[in-house]
């Protein structure tokens, strides 16, 4: 059995994807570099995590999870952010308590800093697997799959949003071999 990790989406726990090993990223700091495994799943903001740590993994596949491909700021960021909670319907029960929202937002003003984009250009078009949610209008929008393909990378679209949900986990889960 292939090793995968998962590291979610903005302020939510690995729980919430369904049987993934993982770190909860959103809640604590984690040393430099990352466990070892054979696939590294990022959905969203967990993309910028794992591609801030891309020196350190020296073999493994990415999953990207509606990646936040157009670097911007953070009130930009933060608005979007706001406008996907609210509009797709997420759970309060899978965000992390308000509690650790501090050290989210010192997450993720770090991990904005990181140039999605120009980090999976480095690495091999085969160890990379694009999976899109088709109604994600927040953070991986047509804009950013259009970019994608102009740079050579192939997308999955499922039938989601932003969010992760049964029909990404079961594309996730097909891609773990």
């Amino acid at each position: 059995m292939k090793k995968a990790l998962i590291f979610p989406g903005a302020f939510q726990y690995v729980k919430n994807y369904g049987g993934y090993d993982g770190l909860d990223i959103w809640l604590k700091s984690f040393p430099d570099e990352l466990p070892v495994a054979d696939y590294y799943i990022g959905h969203s903001g967990g993309v910028n995590f794992i591609l801030s740590h891309y020196n350190s993994i020296k073999n493994g596949k990415f999953i990207l999870v509606n990646p936040l491909i157009k670097k911007e700021n953070f009130l930009f960021v933060l608005i979007r952010w706001f406008k996907f909670f609210f509009t797709e319907g997420i759970s309060w029960r899978k965000v992390t308590p308000i509690r650790s929202w501090l050290f989210g937002i010192k997450r993720v003003l770090e991990i904005l800093n990181i140039d999605v984009l120009d980090t999976i250009i480095k690495i091999p078009k085969e160890n990379i697997t694009i999976i899109r949610g088709k109604n994600d209008n927040y953070f991986c929008d047509k804009k950013s799959v259009e970019i994608l393909k102009n740079k050579g990378f192939k997308v999955l679209e499922v039938d989601a949003g932003h969010d992760w949900n049964e029909n990404i986990a079961k594309v996730v889960k097909s891609c773990i071999i």
